[in-house]
């Protein structure tokens, strides 16, 4: 009879949650251990066979999983799937990058500040030049590489890593000016900003704040998330905990830092953040440090802008909650927005004061918007989430100053959980669920194709060519088309290496990547690098 209910049970959930991937998988999770527990407190109690029987038979069931466990550990995938066993005598992620820092430590193989002028020994104030990879997803935030130097045959001139190690966990990306290759990690108790030299892979100069997240489960860990962004000479960061940080980014010596969630709150308790913790990558525009700490019913700080310059709290406003997207700016007729994902959907704020211009609301059951709208026109843009929601083109049209908003047309066949799509004339690229989709944006949304499962991966968009690094480390190249398309070159970067769920960089022909416990430089220029 359990067995029965428990069949019955995952039918039910099977049949809510069919068009929702994550759930439909984790739905095994809920349905088989409470399965599990009633037969086992059926057996030892109700069974009816000897007490010697059920003693040696749960006890053997417990050893055996306590020796199973004693071994081996599980490893999970962005739908909270186990997704591999590994022996406990391997040394872990956290162990390794360790052990590297600690050698590199002792080899004393850090590499001076690499825009120096030769003849004064003067350190140059860093200066960000067309190619640059400035922070979140390039310097407008699209994903898109403009006059990209790639090539695509492989198989003569495969991908050449020019160097690859281990690192701190952490879910940020780089940002790459000059030499410069900055992102952030976990080291033991301290949320660390950490800068490469872009050659060589070796640190130039750490920053460290001794913070720790403490919501740490099966798949995200502990560790900061948002990318580094670069503006006039000075890094900004944001950490896991909400230390909102102002670099230089030729020292990491710190200029200014506060604590976002703490400003936010009501005094003496901070604001609370999203269950991963904060995530959203600083914005800067004009002479304003945009962050979102996450409003509620009572309190109107939602969105939060710092003077760049000083660490002085300009304004706040909003009252939705905090998720995990990033903020961005757009033009909409003569009106500058500050788009920002929320819990519930997508808000829009004027960039002098911040006050609220509009809302649209699309949500999910975890309150997790992730992906970046994309503005298409004056009065239209697109914006999707995940866990079975999926995502609409939406239209904007004003008034004087009021705005509405409204929803043009919705699919739910394309689902972006944590992973951002690009547009190319006319047709929107992205992961639905972690199966790469096409849809055509001027007939709602219509699949065009679904090809190549790539999981929680992300990608560039290089002229007509998606580059993809896929949640398992497998790079992958595919014709940015309407008409299906098969991969054009493959390439392993990273291997047992934890999750590829970072964003990627692409400067001047060469690919910064990083999974949860490795980062990686690969040249892929069209002309190959000869040493």
């Amino acid at each position: 009879m359990i067995f029965g209910v428990a069949c019955v049970a995952q039918g039910i959930l099977w049949t809510l949650w069919w068009n929702d991937p994550t759930h439909f998988k984790m739905s095994l999770l809920f349905v088989w251990p409470a399965a599990i527990f009633s037969l086992t407190i059926w057996w030892v109690f109700f069974s009816g066979t000897s007490i010697l029987l059920r003693v040696i038979s749960v006890s053997a069931v417990v050893a055996a999983m306590f020796g199973f466990f004693s071994v081996y550990r599980l490893e999970w995938d962005g739908d909270m799937v186990p997704r591999r066993i590994a022996l406990r005598s391997k040394p872990s992620a956290e162990e390794v990058a360790r052990q590297y820092l600690q050698q590199k430590a002792n080899s004393d193989e850090k590499t001076a500040a690499t825009n120096v002028v030769p003849e004064t020994g003067e350190i140059q104030k860093l200066v960000a030049v067309d190619g640059d990879w400035t922070g979140f997803r390039g310097p407008r935030r699209d994903g898109i590489v403009l006059n990209g130097s790639l090539r695509r045959d492989w198989d003569a001139h495969p991908p050449k890593v020019l160097w690859k190690h281990p690192v701190g966990r952490a879910w940020s990306a780089f940002c790459v000016v000059g030499r410069y290759a900055i992102t952030q990690e976990q080291r033991g108790e301290y949320e660390c900003v950490v800068a490469y030299d872009a050659d060589t892979g070796n640190e130039i100069w750490v920053h460290e704040d001794k913070a720790l997240l403490s919501i740490v489960d099966a798949n995200g860990g502990p560790g900061p998330h948002a990318t580094p962004e670069f503006d006039d000479g000075l890094i900004y960061t944001l950490g896991g905990t909400g230390i909102l940080n102002c670099l230089d980014a030729t020292s990491g010596v710190a200029i200014w830092s506060k604590n976002i969630l703490n400003d936010a709150g009501e005094m003496p308790s901070p604001a609370k953040p999203p269950q991963w913790g904060v995530s959203n990558s600083p914005l800067i525009v004009d002479n304003l440090a945009v962050v979102i700490p996450g409003g509620s019913e009572t309190s109107d700080k939602g969105v939060a802008a710092y003077d760049k310059k000083s660490g002085q709290l300009v304004w706040t406003h909003g009252r939705h909650e905090a998720s995990y997207g990033s903020a961005k700016v757009e033009s909409f007729g003569e009106s500058r927005q500050i788009l920002v994902p929320t819990g519930d959907g997508l808000s829009a704020y004027a960039v002098n004061d911040g006050h609220e211009l509009w809302s649209f609301k699309l949500s999910n059951q975890p309150k997790v918007n992730s992906a970046m709208p994309w503005r298409l026109d004056d009065s239209s843009l697109v914006f999707g989430t995940g866990y079975g929601v999926g995502t609409s083109r939406i239209d904007l049209k004003s008034s004087g100053d009021d705005w509405t908003v409204k929803a043009r047309w919705h699919t739910n066949r394309l689902r972006p959980k944590f992973n951002d799509f690009v547009v190319r004339d006319s047709y929107l690229y992205g992961l639905d669920d972690g199966t790469l989709t096409c849809i055509d944006l001027q007939n709602k949304g219509a699949i065009k194709w679904k090809s190549g499962k790539y999981g929680y991966g992300q990608f560039v968009l290089i002229d007509d060519v998606l580059l993809i690094v896929s949640e398992d480390g497998d790079l992958v190249l595919v014709k940015a088309e309407p008409t299906k398309s098969e991969p054009l070159a493959t390439f392993k970067l990273f291997s047992d290496s934890g999750f590829c769920w970072n964003n990627l960089a692409f400067v001047r022909g060469r690919l910064f990547a990083r999974s949860a416990n490795e980062a990686a430089c690969v040249d892929l220029s069209a002309e190959p690098a000869t040493n």
